[in-house]
């Protein structure tokens, strides 16, 4: 097994007139294999991003707490909310918007790009919806290339999963595909992970390795997000 850490003091911190984000990941400049992408973002109420481009890219939102609206050019158009996936492949081209659906509260979500299997697909939406206890100890897989166990499909050999452990509570992570590695967020709480405490706004990328145990230490709500390594590590 090897790992690295990132401690949430190691994330890069940029702050607008509406916006809050902490940037693990930047893409096309640094990367854990496949995943390119990984912002903790706080949007405050009734705003949001106008109709802007993407291309060949996976992009995925997980919601921690609020309401995001979404919109795009392929006539899509919802809203994201707590309890909740959405991932996007922006494919060939889509132009779409997002903006915090609450004019009260604030939105706080996760944004994650991972770079595209495939180029050039038909752009798409999909939102996998689950109950809190859906991921109380044990793993909720949202998105996978195949759809299994209920999840919705990511242009990619990706699988993201979610996890709610109770304190003292111990459970293990079992790699989906030979080779992937896993970059494991904690949301909150304190989690024991290859020896190293990992704290609320930590994440450790584990990697050659097919399982990963996990204790928790504090209750904690944990992303997993596995994926092709063959990119290798820029930091």
């Amino acid at each position: 097994m090897k790992y690295f850490l990132k401690r949430s003091s190691d994330r890069i911190y940029k702050k607008d007139a509406w916006k809050e984000s902490w940037y693990a990941f930047v893409p096309y400049q640094t990367n854990f294999g496949e995943l390119c992408g990984f912002a903790d973002d706080i949007v405050q109420p009734g705003k949001g991003f106008g109709m802007h481009p993407h291309q060949n890219m996976e992009i995925s939102t997980i919601v921690l707490s609020g309401s995001q609206a979404h919109k795009d050019d392929t006539g899509s158009e919802g809203i994201v909310d707590e309890n909740s996936v959405q991932t996007m492949s922006a494919g060939k081209g889509i132009l779409h918007s997002e903006y915090n659906a609450s004019n009260i509260h604030d939105f706080h979500s996760y944004q994650i790009w991972v770079y595209p299997k495939m180029n050039n697909v038909a752009p798409r939406h999909a939102k996998f919806v689950y109950q809190p206890q859906d991921k109380l100890n044990k793993l909720l897989l949202a998105l996978s290339p195949d759809e299994r166990n209920g999840s919705k499909q990511i242009n990619q050999d990706a699988f993201f999963s979610l996890s709610l452990i109770e304190a003292n509570t111990n459970i293990s992570y079992a790699v989906h595909q030979k080779g992937n590695g896993v970059y494991i967020h904690c949301a909150s709480g304190v989690v024991e992970i290859a020896g190293q405490h990992i704290l609320a706004g930590d994440a450790i990328g584990v990697y050659e390795t097919e399982i990963i145990s996990i204790l928790a230490h504090e209750a904690a709500d944990l992303i997993f997000v596995e994926v092709p390594m063959e990119r290798g590590i820029t930091l």
